[in-house]
C-alpha cells in the first residue's frame, strides 16, 4: 500500500501550496484550481463547466492534462452516456498519463454498469489494483469477480469473493453470497446450503437465499423439504420474480412424490410465467395430466418435450403414443410410437415402442408402405427373447393379409425357412392378391403366373384358390383363350357357393367363353344359370345374359325362344334395349314375319334414335320391304341409309341393293348413280367389285357398253377389266401362301404381286399382310408404311385393324396428332361396338397429351354413355376426364370424377385421384376435408406407392396449416424412415419441409 499513500501525500502538499499561492495564480489558473475544488467535492457538473473554461484559455500543458483527466472521471460519475467513450479519448491523448489505472477502473466499471461483460473485463484487467484507492480496490475486487462469473470463470470469480468475503467490510455479505451461488450452480448443493445459510435473514439477501436454497435442496434430492422451503418461499415472496421458477419446483416435486393434482396446480401456475416450458417439466407434466386424465393437455405438453435426439425425447413419444390411445386417436399413436422407435437411447423404450407401433400399423391398417411386415421382422430380429414374441409370430401371418405391398408380404413370406400353414394360406392369398393387382394394370401374363402359383399351393386357403380360378378365367378370356376360361370358371362355380359375391358371374362369364366358341347350348345352360343366381335384374349384365340366349338360339336356329328371350332383354332393360329390339326384328324376319319386323324396325328407331344400330335397322328394313314387293319404299329407306350413314359398312351393301332396285323397277340412270357412288365410296372393296359387275349389266341393258368400258378403265382402283383375271389369281395364291401360315414365301409372293399390280383389285390386302408381317418381324416403320395404304385405299374389310396399329403406334412415338387422325377416324367408321370404343378412348388420350381439354371431356363424355363398357376403360375415361375438367376449371365436374375413380386404388389412376382429391382440398384450405381424404387413402392402401408419398405430403403440409407442426413433423420424419421409393422430386420435397 506504500504507493498509494506516497500519491496521496504529493497531493496533500500540491493543495496546501495551491492553496498559499491563490491571490497570486492567474485567471486560467484560478478556473482550474476552483474546478478542481469542486471535482474534489463531487460536484462532479460544476467542476466540469470551470473545467471546460479553463482549457479553452490555457496553454499549460500540465494542468491542461489533469483538467481533462477530472472532465473524463466526472462524466462517469454524473452518469454520461458517453463517458465511456470520454474516458478512453483521454487514455488515447495520454496514454503515459499517471491516471491510467483509475481511468482503466471506471471504463471497466462503465461497461459493468451496462453488463458488458467482456468489454468490463478486459478494462479491469487493464487496471493495477496497487495503484487504485482503497475504496476503489474494494470496488474493483467485487465489479471484476461478479464479471468473472458472468463470463463463465467461476474459478476466477470464487477466488476474488473468497477475498472480499475475508477482508472487505463492504461486500462481505455479497461475496458470501455469490460464493453460494457459485457453489449451488456447480452442484455442490451442500456446501452453497451451508454458505446461504448465514444469509438467510439478511435484509438485502434474505428472498434470494431462500430461493436458492429451496433450488439447492431440490437438486440435492430432499425433495419433500424441498417443497416445504419452496412452498414458504411462495407465501413470502409472492411478487419474487423467482416465483415462476418456485412453482416449476413444486410441481416437480409434488409429481416425484406421486401427487399428480397438486403437481398439475403448481405447474399450470408455472406455465403461465413462461413462453415455453422447459422439456423434462413439460415431460413430467404431461406425465401429471395422464394420471389425471386429462388426456389432451398430456398430449400437448408431451408434444412440447420432444426436441432434440436424446432419451427424454424418446420418452415423450413413447407416451404420446399411449396418450393418443386413450383417445382413441391410433393414426396419431402409431406415428408417435413409430417416432420413438427410430431411436435407441433407452432399448426398453425401443423395444415397447416398436412393439406397438407394429402392432398398430396391423390393426389400423395404416401400414402403406408395409412397415408392419418389415417391423415384425425387425422385431423379432432384435428383441428374440421379447415377451411379446409369441404375438408377434401369430400377427405376422395376419399382417401379411392386410398389407397392400403384396410384394413385400411375398418377399418376406419366403424368407421363412419352414412355413406354417397360417403363412402358406396368407402367401395363397397374397398370390391371388398379386394375379388380381396385374389383371386391373393389363399385365395379363404376370397375373396367369400368380394365379398359377396360387392355385398350385392346393387348398390351403380354399377360397383365394377358388377366387383364382374365377380371375385366371377373366385372364384367358382378355387374351382370347376361351377354352382355358371356360375351364376356370366351371371349375370355380363347382366350387363356389351361392353366397360367394362372384358366384353369378362365374356362370355369366362361362357363358360367354362357351358363347365364344360356338358352344351355344352349353353357353345357353351358363346364362340361364346366371339369371337364376342373379338377384338384382337392373344389372347390365343380367340383360346382356338374356340378349346372349337369345343370340344362341338364333345360331341354333330356334327363332321361336330367340325372339322370346330378346323380347325379355328388351322388358328388363328398355333404356339400352336397341340390340334386343334389332335382333328380335332379324329374328321375324328369318320366320318370313316381315310386316312384323318392320314395325319392330320403325319401334326401335323411333324409340333409339342414337342407336349404334339405326344404319342396320334401316338396311334390313329395306329388305323386309323388298320382300314384300314394296320397292319403292325400300328405295327411300335405302337412300336414307346412304345419305345419312356414308362411313358406315352397311352404306357399301344398301348402296348395291339401292342400285338393283333402282334397276328393277327401270330406272337405269339412278342404278348407275348408286353403283358408282359405291365403287368411289368403297373403293377396293369387295361391294365396289360387285357394283361395277352389276354395273355392266345395266349398261349392257342400255346398249352402252362403251361408256361402261369407258368410266372402268378410268378407274384409279385396281377396276380394269382387261386384266382382272389374272389379278385376282395372282392375289388369291399369295393369300393362300400367307393362311398356311409360311411368312416368308407369303411376304415374297405379296410383294410380286403388288410389283405386277401396282394398283391392281387386290393391293390393299396385300399391304395389310405384309404389313401383319413386318409388324411380327419388330419392323414398325415398315407396317406403318404398309397399313396407311390400306388406310388410303378405304379396304372396309381391313381398316379397323389398320387404324389400331397405326394409331397405337403413332401414339407410342409421341405422333399424337397424327394419332388423333386415326384414332377418330376409327371411332367413326369401326364395324364394331369394341373398335369404336378402342377409337373412342384413343381420341380421348390424344386430345389430353395434345392439349385438347374441352374435346377430351367431351369425347370422354361420349365414350362413357355406353353401357357395356369394361371397368377399366370407365376409370381410364373418367380419370382423364376429370384432368381435362381440372385445366378447363370445371371443378366440380373433374372432383366427381375423381371422386369416381379413387374407390379403387388398386390402379395407378385411383392412387393419383385419391392424392388429387387430398391436394384439392388443402389448396381449397379445406384442411379437415384433406386429411380425412389422406386417412381414407391411408386405409385403402395402394400398390402405387409414389401417389401414397405425394398424399402423404399433403397430410403434413394440412397439419402445419392447422397449427399441429408437431404431427406435421412426425409425417414427414415417417415418410423418410419408411418410404422405399428414390424419386427426386419425393427426396426434395421431404428434405426442404424438414429442414424448414
Amino acid at each position: 500500500m506504500k504507493k498509494i499513500i506516497l500519491l496521496f501525500t504529493l497531493a496533500f502538499i500540491a493543495q496546501i501550496s495551491i492553496a498559499q499561492k491563490t491571490i497570486y495564480y492567474t485567471q486560467p489558473e484560478q478556473l482550474f484550481n476552483r474546478g478542481k475544488e469542486m471535482f474534489l467535492g463531487g460536484n462532479w457538473e460544476g467542476a466540469e463547466q470551470l473545467l471546460k473554461k479553463f482549457v479553452a484559455g490555457s496553454d499549460d500543458t500540465y494542468l491542461s492534462e489533469e483538467a481533462a483527466y477530472m472532465m473524463a472521471v466526472s462524466s462517469f460519475y454524473r452518469g454520461s452516456d458517453n463517458s465511456g467513450y470520454i474516458m478512453e479519448a483521454f487514455l488515447d491523448a495520454h496514454p503515459e498519463t499517471i491516471h491510467r489505472d483509475q481511468v482503466n477502473f471506471l471504463i471497466g466499471s462503465y461497461h459493468f454498469d451496462k453488463k458488458e461483460w467482456q468489454a468490463a473485463g478486459e478494462r479491469f484487467n487493464q487496471a493495477d489494483l496497487d495503484y487504485l484507492t482503497l475504496s476503489e480496490q474494494e470496488d474493483y475486487s467485487f465489479r471484476s469477480a461478479y464479471t468473472q462469473l458472468q463470463l463463465g470463470n467461476k474459478e476466477e470469480a470464487t477466488r476474488l469473493f473468497g477475498l472480499l468475503s475475508q477482508n472487505s467490510n463492504k461486500y462481505r455479505d455479497a461475496a458470501a453470497f455469490y460464493l453460494g451461488y457459485i457453489e449451488y450452480s456447480s452442484g455442490n448443493y451442500a456446501e452453497a446450503l451451508r454458505r446461504f445459510e448465514r444469509l438467510q435473514n439478511h435484509p438485502e439477501y434474505s428472498e434470494e437465499v431462500a430461493f436458492y436454497t429451496a433450488q439447492a435442496t431440490f437438486f440435492d434430492g430432499k425433495i419433500e423439504e424441498a417443497v416445504s422451503l419452496s412452498e414458504a418461499f411462495v407465501q413470502r415472496y409472492p411478487a419474487s420474480e423467482h416465483l415462476t421458477e418456485a412453482y416449476r419446483v413444486l410441481g416437480n416435486s409434488y409429481y416425484r412424490l406421486g401427487q399428480a393434482s397438486r403437481a398439475v396446480s403448481y405447474y399450470e401456475r408455472y406455465l403461465s410465467g413462461v413462453d415455453r416450458p422447459l422439456r423434462g417439466d413439460a415431460y413430467f407434466l404431461g406425465l401429471s395430466y395422464f394420471e389425471t386424465g386429462n388426456y389432451s393437455k398430456a398430449v400437448q405438453m408431451f408434444q412440447q418435450a420432444v426436441g432434440e435426439p436424446d432419451e427424454l425425447t424418446q420418452n415423450a413419444q413413447l407416451q404420446l403414443g399411449q396418450t393418443y390411445l386413450r383417445l382413441n386417436q391410433k393414426q396419431s399413436a402409431q406415428m408417435a410410437f413409430e417416432a420413438a422407435s427410430r431411436n435407441n437411447f433407452n432399448p426398453q423404450v425401443r423395444e415397447t415402442a416398436m412393439f406397438n407401433y407394429a402392432l398398430l400399423a396391423h390393426e389400423t391398417n395404416f401400414s402403406v408402405f408395409s412397415e408392419s411386415i418389415t417391423l415384425f421382422e425387425n422385431f423379432l430380429k432384435e428383441f428374440p427373447n421379447s415377451p411379446h414374441k409369441n404375438q408377434v409370430n401369430d400377427i405376422l401371418a395376419e399382417t401379411f393379409l392386410t398389407t397392400k405391398d403384396y410384394n413385400a408380404a411375398l418377399n418376406a413370406i419366403n424368407r421363412i425357412s419352414n412355413p406354417g400353414r397360417r403363412i402358406l394360406e396368407a402367401k395363397q392369398m397374397v398370390l391371388f392378391q398379386l394375379g388380381a393387382q396385374a389383371f386391373i394394370n393389363g399385365n395379363m401374363n404376370e397375373a396367369t403366373q400368380h394365379f398359377n402359383n396360387s392355385i398350385s399351393l392346393g387348398n390351403q386357403d380354399a377360397k383365394a384358390r377358388n377366387n383364382a380360378y374365377f380371375w385366371r378365367g377373366e385372364t384367358y378370356y382378355r387374351m382370347g383363350n376361351y377354352s382355358n376360361a371356360a375351364s376356370d370358371f366351371r371349375q370355380f362355380t363347382q366350387n363356389a357357393t351361392s353366397t360367394d359375391e362372384n358366384y353369378s358371374l362365374g356362370w355369366y362369364n362361362l357363358g360367354y367363353a362357351l358363347f365364344k366358341q360356338q358352344q351355344y347350348n352349353q353357353a345357353v345352360n351358363a346364362f340361364q344359370q346366371y339369371i337364376s343366381a342373379e338377384k338384382t335384374r337392373n344389372r347390365p349384365e343380367y340383360a346382356d345374359a338374356l340378349n346372349r340366349i337369345g343370340d344362341s338360339y338364333y345360331f341354333n336356329r330356334n327363332f321361336n325362344e330367340a325372339e322370346r328371350f330378346y323380347a325379355q332383354a328388351a322388358d328388363i332393360n328398355p333404356s339400352s334395349a336397341d340390340y334386343a329390339a334389332y335382333q328380335r326384328a332379324f329374328v321375324m324376319g328369318l320366320q318370313r314375319n316381315y310386316q312384323g319386323k318392320i314395325t319392330a324396325l320403325d319401334n326401335l328407331m323411333r324409340n333409339h334414335p342414337n342407336s349404334q344400330y339405326f344404319d342396320d335397322a334401316l338396311y334390313e328394313k329395306s329388305r323386309a320391304l323388298t320382300m314384300l314387293n314394296r320397292e319403292s319404299e325400300a328405295i327411300a329407306v335405302l337412300q336414307r341409309l346412304v345419305n345419312d350413314f356414308p362411313k358406315s359398312p352397311l352404306a357399301s351393301q344398301g348402296g348395291v341393293q339401292l342400285g338393283q332396285l333402282y334397276y328393277n323397277t327401270g330406272n337405269y340412270q339412278q342404278s348407275i348413280t348408286a353403283y358408282k357412288n359405291v365403287i368411289s365410296n368403297f373403293p377396293g372393296s369387295d361391294d365396289a367389285r360387285n357394283a361395277l359387275i352389276s354395273l355392266e349389266t345395266v349398261y349392257r341393258d342400255m346398249n352402252d357398253i362403251d361408256n361402261y368400258v369407258k368410266y372402268a378403265n378410268s378407274l384409279p382402283g385396281g377396276m380394269r377389266i382387261t386384266p382382272s383375271r389374272q389379278d385376282s389369281l395372282t392375289y388369291l395364291a399369295a393369300e393362300s401362301v400367307y393362311m398356311r401360315g409360311n411368312r416368308a414365301d407369303a411376304e415374297s409372293a405379296m410383294t410380286k404381286y403388288i410389283q405386277s399390280y401396282p394398283n391392281g383389285a387386290y393391293s390393299s390386302d396385300a399391304h395389310y399382310y405384309l404389313g401383319v408381317i413386318a409388324d411380327e418381324r419388330k419392323n414398325q416403320d415398315l407396317a406403318l408404311s404398309h397399313f396407311r395404304k390400306v388406310i388410303d385405299a378405304g379396304n372396309i374389310k381391313f381398316l379397323d385393324n389398320a387404324l389400331i396399329y397405326t394409331a397405337q403406334t403413332e401414339y407410342g412415338k409421341g405422333n399424337f396428332r397424327q394419332a388423333l387422325a386415326d384414332y377418330s377416324r376409327l371411332a367413326n367408321s369401326a364395324r364394331n361396338a369394341t373398335n369404336k370404343q378402342l377409337g373412342q378412348m384413343g381420341v380421348v388420350r390424344t386430345q389430353s397429351k395434345l392439349g385438347g381439354y374441352h374435346e377430351a371431356a367431351r369425347a370422354a363424355t361420349e365414350l362413357l354413355s355406353n353401357s357395356n363398357l369394361s371397368p377399366e376403360t370407365v376409370t381410364e375415361a373418367r380419370y382423364l376426364r376429370g384432368k381435362a375438367y381440372q385445366q378447363t376449371n370445371e371443378t366440380d365436374n373433374a372432383m366427381a370424377d375423381f371422386q369416381f375413380v379413387a374407390n379403387d386404388t388398386r390402379s395407378v389412376y385411383g392412387a393419383e385421384a385419391q392424392f388429387i382429391l387430398a391436394d384439392t382440398y388443402y389448396r381449397w384450405k379445406s384442411y379437415d376435408r384433406a386429411e380425412s381424404q389422406v386417412k381414407e387413402f391411408m386405409q385403402k392402401g395402394t400398390p402405387h406407392q409414389y401417389w401414397m408419398a405425394r398424399a402423404l405430403i399433403v397430410l403434413s403440409d394440412t397439419y402445419l396449416a392447422k397449427g399441429d407442426e408437431f404431427q406435421a413433423k412426425q409425417y414427414i420424419e415417417s415418410l423418410k424412415s419408411n418410404y422405399k421409393g428414390d424419386e427426386a422430386d419425393i427426396q426434395q420435397m421431404i428434405n426442404e419441409r424438414l429442414n424448414n
